[in-house]
């Protein structure tokens, strides 16, 4: 790799003379995005379900603290409608052709509603907290 460098270096210089500097960014990234996508979709589908189940297990152990069930209420409706703003924002970039609007990720409303909503019912109880004694 190291012998490779030079003449790596040579082709880089001279693409960028050839393509321009925006042309050869866009090209160097097209191609890492090519290399890369297979694995991380492999890695994706692997660990998100996974990673969507500890979600909602944790949530349900967080939804037996005092203040967070108040909280959450008071807190969710704004949230929802700044995250239905922003997929509409970012659809809607995309539609008029905005590059960067193409990368950006939706937020998945529906499955977050979905997840979070209901408790599991196979997730094992979490445990019940108690009050810490006075001395």
């Amino acid at each position: 790799m190291v012998k490779e460098a030079p003449t790596l270096a040579r082709s880089a210089a001279k693409e960028v003379r050839q393509a321009g500097l925006v042309g050869t960014a866009t090209g160097l990234a097209k191609s890492a995005i090519a290399r890369a996508e297979p694995k991380a979709r492999e890695l994706y589908t692997r660990y998100e379900p996974v990673a969507e189940r500890r979600a909602a297990e944790a949530w349900v152990a967080l939804n037996r603290l005092p203040l967070v069930p108040s909280v959450t209420r008071a807190v969710l409706p704004t949230a929802a409608q700044l995250s239905a703003k922003y997929n509409s924002a970012v659809m809607d970039g995309a539609k008029r052709g905005n590059t960067v609007a193409t990368y950006l990720p939706l937020v998945p409303t529906e499955r977050l509603a979905k997840v979070f909503r209901y408790p599991m019912a196979d997730a094992a109880p979490a445990p019940e907290m108690q009050p810490i004694p006075s001395q």
